[in-house]
């Protein structure tokens, strides 16, 4: 369940990263409207995870470090790389 909520944080954090205005032409495949839903979705769906992994005190904890994770790789990849 921890690699489900590893990738769920980072799924989440690079959708909704493709919604924002800046990063928006580089995938066209779904509307910003549509990615920023499902990025919102795998937020909530990454507590989910990490409170069935971790508890819920250590799951809230184990969550939000793997969110600020994700936060991280999608800065990263995103501002790191080429159009």
């Amino acid at each position: 369940m921890t690699v489900v909520a590893f990738l769920s944080a980072l799924g989440a954090l690079a959708l909704l990263a493709l919604a924002s205005d800046r990063h928006r032409d580089r995938w066209h495949g779904i509307d910003p409207r549509w990615r920023r839903s499902a990025g919102w979705a795998l937020v909530a769906f990454t507590f989910v995870a990490g409170f069935a992994a971790w508890g819920p005190v250590y799951g809230a904890i184990g969550a939000t470090g793997l969110l600020m994770f994700g936060a991280g790789v999608s800065f990263l990849t995103l501002n790191l790389t080429r159009r």
